[in-house]
């Protein structure tokens, strides 16, 4: 599985590079939005991590906006986590608002391992159900 990490602070970017790549996944990291859009293109990430401050407080927005453009058959792919100063950690409402798969407040950061996993866990459950689904009424 791979990740892409799109946080700017350099400790909490260090942190969460580092959690991801001991849950062994293949980690990679983007500057700015325009690379991590670039990244997206051409890439399979089955995690994406963003920050509320990445690329000067734009990057959530143009990373969210291609997201849901993208095709949905590969949007479904993607677990997107946002990490954030505003929100609380798992505030369902506003995840859906943003269409992010999950929320961790920032304060929140030293429980990520087990938040990660079991967000991306949920994520694996429910289209798991919604894929097999699909294919049982003929449209997958």
């Amino acid at each position: 599985m791979n990740a892409l990490i799109c946080i700017n602070g350099d400790d909490l970017g260090k942190k969460v590079f580092s959690v991801v790549k001991q849950m062994g996944l293949n980690t990679e990291s983007a500057a700015n939005a325009k690379e991590a859009l670039k990244k997206l293109e051409y890439h399979i990430y089955h995690l994406v991590i963003i920050d509320d401050a990445f690329d000067e407080n734009k990057g959530m927005a143009r990373i969210i906006d291609r997201m849901n453009t993208m095709d949905m058959s590969l949007r479904r792919r993607i677990c997107i986590v946002w990490v954030s100063n505003k929100f609380n950690t798992n505030d369902n409402l506003t995840s859906l608002n943003f269409s992010v798969n999950a929320i961790l407040h920032q304060g929140n950061i030293s429980h990520l391992q087990p938040f990660l996993s079991r967000a991306l866990l949920d994520h694996k459950h429910f289209y798991t159900v919604y894929n097999e689904s699909l294919k049982m009424a003929g449209k997958g």
